[in-house]
């Protein structure tokens, strides 16, 4: 990922990385376990970890309009909080209710929610890797 670029423009990229990791680990599960469940689990959290991730960044935007317009920081924090909250209060409601009637598989939801968080790994590691390796394959001038 290139973070030089606008930040609109990284988040977009990171998103649609998300998108095909999520896919390409729908695909794996779907070949390994033969198991529907499990692959519309995966994508069922493939879904809704997008979704998440579209909503923070809503909020993210929202609270910057709010500290550039002068709103007060405890405001602005309560507000945040609140939707927050409330956002996940409703998300672990809509679980209990999919894993309490056997709707989706808590292992592979659980795999499809961590694909933001993996991604977030892996472009740590692409970015350690740009900065390390260039400096590893400079030649060692020898007098």
């Amino acid at each position: 990922m290139n973070f030089a670029q606008a930040p609109e423009k990284v988040l977009r990229e990171f998103e649609v990385r998300n998108v095909v990791l999520g896919v390409s680990m729908a695909a794996a599960v779907a070949v390994f376990t033969r198991d529907p469940g499990a692959t519309g689990s995966v994508l069922a959290g493939l879904f809704l970890s997008l979704l998440l991730f579209q909503y923070l960044k809503k909020d993210g935007r929202w609270i910057a309009s709010q500290a550039m317009a002068g709103v007060p920081h405890g405001k602005i924090v309560r507000g945040f909080l609140i939707k927050y909250y409330l956002r996940l209060l409703v998300v672990g409601f809509l679980m209990g209710f999919a894993f309490y009637f056997r709707i989706l598989h808590p292992l592979y939801l659980t795999l499809g929610l961590s694909v933001v968080v993996i991604q977030g790994f892996l472009v740590v590691a692409e970015a350690l890797f740009n900065r390390i390796f260039p400096i590893a394959r400079k030649e060692v001038v020898h007098d």
